[in-house]
């Protein structure tokens, strides 16, 4: 349930994730695929990618960006919002969506809440391919609780774990 992708920068490695889940998923039947981005400058880029091989618009159905850079309100503060932003705040509350952008904070935060509001969107991890990418950036200190909750999306939760990386660390 483990695999990880090293190509140098610029290769190609959102796209080549991105093919490699979608046919994961179809071969092992999963329902979504998760990227988990480190950082603002590089999910904003690496979305742009995912919607346009995806043919998808800024905010389409098949494809739901859930980060900071993202206005996320409150369902109570929806007065004035279009219903895309209404969309857009359930989508995010659940991921509820094909594919699921967002950052390595918003990930763990929701395997490791103890926040009803964090925690609902776990079922929805489940049966997924969860794309790392720049996996050399989790904190060295941290690794012993994050690879023992990712053993455990892919021994308990029907996961795929893929680690991406121009530098694959040891």
């Amino acid at each position: 349930g483990f695999f990880s992708l090293t190509v140098p920068t610029g290769g190609g490695k959102t796209l080549a994730s991105l093919a490699f889940a979608l046919a994961h998923a179809r071969e092992h039947g999963l329902r979504r695929v998760v990227f988990v981005v480190p950082f603002l400058t590089v999910i904003e880029q690496n979305a742009a990618v995912i919607r346009a091989a995806a043919g998808e618009e800024e905010h389409g159905s098949a494809v739901l960006e859930h980060h900071s850079n993202v206005a996320m309100g409150r369902l109570e503060e929806a007065d004035g919002q279009t219903a895309g932003d209404v969309r857009q705040r359930l989508l995010a509350e659940n991921w509820d969506c094909p594919i699921i952008i967002t950052t390595a904070v918003q990930f763990f935060e929701s395997l490791f809440s103890d926040h009803p509001t964090q925690v609902r969107k776990i079922h929805n991890v489940a049966n997924s391919v969860v794309i790392f990418d720049e996996a050399q950036t989790f904190p060295p200190g941290l690794l012993r609780p994050l690879v023992g909750m990712l053993r455990q999306l892919v021994d308990e939760y029907r996961c795929t774990a893929v680690f991406c990386t121009a530098t694959q660390p040891a």
